[in-house]
């Protein structure tokens, strides 16, 4: 019957039983003290693999975002360069990029231009209007009563379009309309509506009302046109609209104006 031996027990471990070498206390005494032994944990490659991953997906998230608000911030200057700051309508800028893209697109759509219709449906009217008055408003009521004017015209211009029509400041108090899919005919009668309404608006500063008038002259557009020919030949109809308007002095007879008072250069942006 072999006896069983506690190997906690230094007594009961013998020198010349000890796997042939001599017994020390003092390293039996150490081995107990001594923690007990632990694996290291080895990652599983799957698992590394993963983690890898969802780190890369994150990057590539933050990433995403990154750009996303970089596109809003050109997005957002751009705008600015193309807005006016006192109106909040398209510029000068903004209103000939818009209107490139109106003349292409009737190009596309095979829509001709001075009133004649293709078989598209591009095409359209440009109104330029240059309002009447304007500096003496300025100079009778200062120029903080110009800037309220500008934007109450601006509101009723807006107001008084489609939404997918293009109302522009092209500086001072000259404004543009982009009347968008109309004939020469149409967009004609319709811009006399509109100058007929506004005739009928009122800007109210200090207890004064101030009349709004404009002039204007209306040029259709298409596919075989150049934005600045046709915004050549709407601002020479504008100028005679306007000098048409103008009051005479009393007692004087009516002259017929020998010729159209010729457009400002423009130039595009």
């Amino acid at each position: 019957m072999s006896a069983v031996v506690n190997t906690q027990d230094p007594d009961a471990i013998s020198a010349d039983h000890h796997d042939g070498l001599p017994f020390d206390r003092g390293t039996h005494d150490r081995l107990l003290r001594m923690p007990p032994l632990r694996s290291s944990r080895i990652a599983h490659p799957v698992v590394a693999v993963t983690v890898e991953a969802a780190a890369l997906e994150r990057q590539l998230a933050e990433a995403r975002a990154t750009i996303a608000e970089q596109r809003d911030r050109i997005a957002y200057l751009e705008s600015l360069s193309m807005t006016d700051e006192l109106t909040g309508l398209l510029n000068r800028r903004g209103f000939f990029s818009h209107f490139r893209r109106e003349i292409a697109a009737a190009r596309r759509q095979g829509t001709k231009g001075n009133g004649a219709k293709g078989n598209g449906t591009g095409g359209g009217v440009l109104v330029i209007i240059d309002l009447d008055g304007f500096k003496r408003i300025n100079d009778t009521h200062g120029h903080m009563a110009g800037d309220a004017y500008l934007r109450q015209v601006a509101r009723m211009l807006v107001g008084s379009v489609r939404e997918e029509d293009v109302v522009a400041r092209l500086g001072g108090d000259e404004f543009a309309l982009l009347l968008t899919k109309t004939d020469a005919v149409c967009g004609d009668v319709r811009a006399r509506q509109i100058a007929a309404a506004a005739g009928r608006h009122c800007v109210r500063w200090n207890n004064a009302d101030l009349p709004v008038r404009f002039s204007f002259g209306v040029q259709s557009y298409g596919a075989d046109d150049r934005e600045e020919e046709v915004i050549r030949l709407a601002d020479s109809r504008m100028y005679s609209n306007k000098a048409g308007r103008r009051p005479r002095p009393a007692g004087r007879k009516a002259e017929r104006p020998s010729g159209h008072r010729a457009a400002n250069p423009r130039t595009t942006a």
